[in-house]
């Protein structure tokens, strides 16, 4: 399996770990710089530590978040149309739609084309 199809299947799983991760950096980098008179004590020890890079770590921290979370919205906007366009009884309605269907499968990762292939299969529509 490549490096690029495991990125794609365990997709989410990074995107919300590194969510998680840049959530807690922009905590820190908020409670050291804006926020610094109401931080709790377990980031004020920790922004003693840090410095002058609290600034760094809200930047950071901020654009991490706001790109991920772009990750995930978009990976969900494109499941849900695929399930919508992919869950039809009507073989012409999955026909008509097949282009867009293949699409997204290939943006969702490898287990969503077998599941086009076996739905192609099932209609018997040739490639």
């Amino acid at each position: 399996m490549s490096l690029k199809t495991t990125l794609k299947k365990h997709e989410v799983l990074i995107s919300v770990i590194i969510l998680l991760l840049a959530a807690y950096i922009f905590l820190i980098g908020l409670f050291g710089t804006v926020l610094s008179d109401y931080s709790p004590g377990m980031f004020t020890k920790l922004n003693q530590a840090i410095g002058a890079w609290k600034w760094w770590l809200l930047v950071v921290g901020g654009l991490l978040l706001f790109i991920f979370s772009l990750i995930l919205f978009f990976r969900y906007r494109n499941l849900k149309e695929f399930k919508d366009l992919y869950n039809t009884e009507s073989k012409s309605k999955f026909r008509k739609n097949i282009a867009q269907i293949e699409k997204l499968a290939m943006k969702l990762g490898p287990e969503y084309e077998d599941k086009v292939i076996e739905k192609e299969e099932e209609y018997n529509i040739d490639r």
